[in-house]
């Protein structure tokens, strides 16, 4: 892969999407941020993954409940490439798939057209489609998997529901988004390989002229996916949430912050039931997917791996829905779940001011007392 280099200089801008490795490749970099300035190579902005500089520079929107994309911040991180001068720049976000193409174009402009190369990593659609789902559920949506799918197949899909979705999962068009404003022998595809997984790793040190093996998967900021009983209790919470009328930061801090996060530290169990597409959708997947690849052999982008693989297969015959029973929900994720919430209540330590302020007179020394009155007869007088 020696012919993969890219020239010093060069803007990589990593598009994703979603669900191809983008967590590991982001967390992978930021590890390694003195490393790669040693070697000629800087990872833009600060952060790990600078999100809502990249989703203000798309039009998109934050989190439910959580903090609002800012302009500002996605000049700063303009600002810290350019300051980079001629040091390989790699830029990390799976938000920038979701980019239509005039604000590629501006994305483009800015960044620089001629120093940037543009790269997407692939993994089949039938495998992330499941995890995409359960991501909408995660920031607040309780549809089911069934009933997202068939919107998601109709045809127009509706606008309201998921309306990025096609934008960044129709990996062909995707491509020739980019493609159309940077020219096609600026894209890289990268495919991945589900039995290696730290391939990504070593193309992406190739492209940026890293030693081999400078970059190293961390594992502790994997982001597994959830089983469907897991992801069936977050869907059956979003439904109350709103049925209640709670305000969108509840939704942040004690669903997405809170339960989400404390589920993930389970290691679910073998027999643990997951998410299965149905068979009516995978043979669509199939279809859809044969014409992707197609359309990215002809795209005149330059591929790294064997885009086959990302072609889906039909429905096995005789295939079944899904039974009930698989979303059935156990009490150690019941548990768990209001364990996460009820974790975002308050820190340790002001539960602790709380028990102190609680104790009994007899309980309190006489200077403690003393310091009590003072400042309780100093509010009065205030007052």
């Amino acid at each position: 892969m020696s012919d993969l280099l890219l020239p010093e200089g060069v803007r990589l801008v990593h598009v994703g999407p979603p669900k191809t490795a983008t967590t590991s490749l982001q967390a992978s970099f930021h590890a390694a941020r003195p490393a790669l300035e040693e070697h000629g190579v800087h990872y833009a902005g600060t952060r790990r993954h600078e999100m809502l500089a990249v989703v203000a520079a798309v039009g998109g929107k934050g989190f439910l409940g959580g903090p609002e994309p800012d302009l500002t911040e996605w000049k700063a991180l303009l600002a810290d490439m350019e300051a980079a001068g001629s040091r390989r720049v790699v830029l990390s976000s799976e938000y920038l798939a979701q980019a239509r193409k005039p604000k590629v174009r501006r994305i483009v402009d800015e960044i620089g057209h001629d120093q940037i190369h543009v790269v997407l990593t692939l993994r089949p659609l039938d495998r992330l489609i499941p995890s995409q789902w359960q991501q909408y559920v995660q920031t607040g949506y309780d549809i089911s998997y069934d009933a997202w799918l068939r919107e998601m197949f109709s045809d127009p899909p509706p606008k309201g529901l998921t309306p990025t979705f096609w934008v960044r999962h129709r990996h062909d068009e995707l491509a020739t988004r980019w493609a159309d404003v940077v020219g096609p022998d600026n894209v890289t595809v990268v495919v991945l390989d589900p039995r290696d997984h730290e391939l990504v790793l070593r193309v992406f040190e190739q492209l940026v002229g890293l030693p081999d093996g400078l970059l190293e998967l961390q594992e502790d900021l994997s982001n597994r996916s959830l089983t469907l009983a897991e992801i069936e209790i977050v869907r059956e919470l979003n439904r109350l949430y709103r049925q209640a009328g709670w305000p969108s930061s509840a939704h942040f801090r004690y669903l997405r912050n809170g339960v989400v996060n404390e589920l993930r530290t389970r290691q679910p169990g073998k027999d643990e039931a997951k998410i299965v597409t149905p068979p009516w959708a995978q043979d669509k997947i199939a279809e859809l997917t044969g014409t992707m690849v197609a359309n990215l052999r002809k795209s005149g982008v330059r591929v790294v791996g064997d885009l086959d693989t990302l072609v889906a297969t039909p429905a096995p015959a005789g295939a079944v829905e899904q039974a009930d029973s698989a979303r059935r929900v156990s009490a150690e994720v019941a548990s768990l779940a209001m364990i996460g919430a009820m974790a975002q209540t308050g820190e340790p330590k002001t539960d602790a001011r709380r028990l102190r302020s609680w104790r009994p007179v007899d309980d309190h020394t006489t200077r403690e007392l003393a310091g009590l009155l003072r400042r309780r007869l100093k509010r009065r007088g205030e007052g």
